[in-house]
């Protein structure tokens, strides 16, 4: 009953926010600005995905290439730090947030910003550093800046998770909120996003992740124990599972955990215990890991995201934009 209520006043006061901006609009910036995010909270691969779109912007556009010539511009969950930061490889997680610090990390020529506001993020990439593309990470939901394309990622099997609005379920919006997409992206290998896709006339897209080499794979010769601090740990047990990796063990903490030398340390002695030959971690995690002096190895796990149509994906998006 509580949920109920709970899942009705935030259905409330969302629709009535994206009311007030579907009338009013966002700034413009005078750079295009590609959306990239949700219709529920966290876990759906925005971060592989931006970093996958990232690459493939660089690669037919050469000029985007060189150094600030597309932006990312993220909110930085979970970091300490209110003012704007402009995220550097040697960056602190805890002034750039780890989602940002993962992407310039994987991306080094990007130029990547940390602040609450979108708005001021894009006046300073524009305007200080000429940044000719903007993407916009996690953006869906905000309104105040304006975007030229809006890409929206479903899970391919549960797009809308339960069907229910927070705190009931995942959904930050009513499944409608697709008819102001762009376009969908299908992350996974299901079909449940096609029929979503089809059902609000919009374009679909694909990615999935990379399959892990055999040599990496082989150097795992035994089980292993698992550690997360995500939103969606159930998603790197799957994946884990797909590829062939052994598990005897997991610890899940929340989404954006800051680890602790005694959170570490008892994990490591935990997968000790219980015969595993090495801890692992999504790459997420292992940017909020100062230091492993566990007596197990610590392996980051590979996870990319490749775009099937990625052709046909800068095609559509130069029918929106001039890069």
């Amino acid at each position: 009953m509580i949920l109920t209520l709970a899942e009705r006043l935030y259905g409330y006061f969302a629709e009535s926010y994206h009311r007030k901006w579907d009338k009013r609009g966002g700034w413009r910036a005078p750079v295009p600005v590609i959306s990239v995010g949700n219709i529920t909270v966290g876990g759906n691969g925005k971060t592989p995905f931006v970093i996958a779109l990232l690459k493939l912007l660089e690669q037919h556009f050469p000029h985007l290439h060189e150094r600030n010539r597309i932006a990312v511009l993220s909110r930085g969950y979970g970091r300490q730090s209110k003012e704007l930061t402009i995220v550097e490889i040697d960056s602190h997680w805890e002034e750039s947030g780890d989602e940002p610090l993962l992407i310039k990390r994987s991306c080094p020529k990007a130029l990547i910003i940390s602040n609450a506001s979108r708005v001021e993020s894009a006046k300073v990439a524009a305007n200080e550093f000429g940044a000719k593309l903007i993407i916009l990470d996690d953006g869906f939901q905000h309104r105040s800046l304006a975007r030229d394309i809006d890409l929206v990622l479903l899970d391919s099997d549960f797009p809308f998770d339960n069907g229910h609005l927070l705190p009931a379920g995942r959904l930050r919006e009513r499944p409608p909120a697709i008819s102001r997409t762009s376009a969908v992206v299908s992350i996974g290998t299901g079909d449940a996003a096609k029929v979503v896709s089809e059902a609000y006339g919009k374009r679909l897209f694909h990615a999935e992740p990379l399959s892990l080499t055999e040599s990496w794979t082989d150097r795992l010769v035994g089980p292993v124990f698992l550690l997360t601090g995500v939103a969606r740990p159930e998603r790197v047990r799957m994946f884990l599972e797909k590829v062939g990796i052994q598990m005897v063990g997991h610890r899940a903490f929340r989404d954006h955990h800051p680890f602790i030398e005694s959170e570490l340390g008892a994990v490591a002695e935990e997968a000790r215990r219980s015969n595993a030959v090495a801890v692992m971690t999504t790459a997420k995690d292992n940017i909020r890991i100062r230091s492993w002096n566990g007596s197990l190895p610590l392996v980051e796990i590979p996870y990319e995201l490749s775009i099937l149509e990625s052709d046909e994906l800068i095609s559509w998006i130069a029918t929106f934009i001039t890069l």
